[in-house]
């Protein structure tokens, strides 16, 4: 991990990023950007572009894999510690996914340039509901070329370039790029429990991207590594909240010491730590193992195995740690004064972004599956 990161998520900088991007209670669908708040999340995007964040998604830079997922998760963990809410998740996801698409065009390319140079972000546009699994996008109707339909929940669709829609199509997963900025795009804002930027998008006759159609033949797999990127950004933001909380107990007092000396509380955030740092270490050997050279267990080498199962335990922690966050604040914790209600609301959303326990556990299922069906045609056995 480049050493510039860390310097770009510097704890004195980390309680302004924490409220990037959100709006007061009640705000509304209407509710506008604050000016102030805009440069200061453009400013985040251009460092991030000049510390090369999305350098390896330009087609000329010779990579020999979509993109260096340890990295990218490491960054993720930094985002999630300071609650960064940006397009820049989903742009990465976009990169991989055209990087990756069957057929390579000039529209693809140019995109891919485009994102590389911090030129363009992209929001992937999934779901319908919030029902919807990320891995198995909703359709869409489309006629000659123009798009019919619904996306809700799309992350900093008003900050983006494009939109990438994914849908059911005869020989898979198709990826269509769709211009935002045009007469049959619509955007409404969600006003959710995290206060962020999540839209509704319609999409009457929206014209795509000249060439902006592939077949997505790895969607899943791309899934799978942006599952053990938000797994990171999750545990990223459980340490934050812990390190928030034990800065909260050392600074109150109760019978003459710092309520940090209570050993009750104390074990109850050290029991959250090495969970964290459990379910960190397997994110971070799965991302190892997406590589050319895999660590030998096949589990780890399996990105759609890996991803449910990582994100499956990171978002369990996630939600769990924001809760004994705000308790252990006490009243304070639910004021707004407090970033301890901050954590809590952006677990509560970004815990099941990419994924219900029950949509993971059954990805997870059908992975192990296959892998065992794998095994036991491989070898000769007959039935399980």
């Amino acid at each position: 991990m480049s050493a510039d990161y860390r310097e770009l998520f510097d704890p004195e900088l980390v309680p302004t990023l924490r409220r990037l991007g959100e709006r007061p209670m009640g705000a509304g669908a209407d509710a506008a950007v604050d000016p102030d708040d805009r440069v200061a999340r453009q400013a985040v995007w251009q460092s991030l572009v000049g510390l090369g964040a999305l350098a390896w998604a330009d087609p000329d830079a010779g990579a020999h894999r979509p993109e260096p997922l340890p990295e990218l998760v490491e960054l993720a963990e930094l985002m999630g510690e300071s609650l960064l809410q940006s397009p820049y998740p989903d742009t990465v996801l976009a990169a991989e996914l055209l990087a990756t698409a069957e057929a390579d065009s000039p529209a693809a390319r140019e995109v891919r340039v485009a994102i590389a140079a911090g030129r363009c972000a992209v929001a992937v546009a999934p779901r319908t509901d919030g029902r919807t699994d990320p891995a198995v996008p909703d359709p869409v109707t489309v006629d000659d070329d123009r798009i019919h339909g619904v996306r809700r929940f799309v992350a900093f669709a008003a900050d983006c370039d494009l939109l990438l829609v994914p849908a059911p199509g005869p020989a898979g997963t198709e990826l269509r790029l769709v211009p935002r900025d045009q007469p049959g795009v619509r955007l409404r804002r969600h006003d959710d429990t995290g206060r962020g930027d999540l839209y509704r998008v319609d999409l009457d006759g929206a014209a795509t991207l000249p060439g902006g159609c592939w077949h997505g033949s790895r969607y899943a797999e791309a899934i799978g590594r942006a599952r053990l990127r938000h797994a990171a950004y999750l545990l990223g933001g459980a340490r934050g909240a812990v390190e928030l909380t034990t800065a909260r107990l050392r600074s109150r007092s109760a019978f003459g010491q710092p309520l940090a000396r209570n050993q009750a509380l104390s074990f109850r955030l050290a029991a959250l730590t090495a969970r964290r740092h459990a379910v960190l270490a397997l994110v971070r050997r799965a991302a190892r193992a997406d590589g050319p050279t895999p660590l030998g267990d096949p589990a780890y080498a399996d990105p759609v195995l890996a991803g449910a199962q990582a994100l499956m335990l990171a978002a369990e922690l996630a939600r769990e740690t924001a809760a004994e966050a705000v308790h252990l604040h006490g009243a304070y914790g639910l004021t707004e004064a407090s970033d301890a209600q901050l954590y809590f609301r952006r677990a509560v959303v970004d815990a099941g972004w990419w994924g219900t326990p029950a949509q993971l556990r059954r990805t997870a299922a059908d992975a192990l599956i296959r892998r065992a069906t794998a095994d036991a045609g491989g070898s000769g056995a007959v039935g399980g």
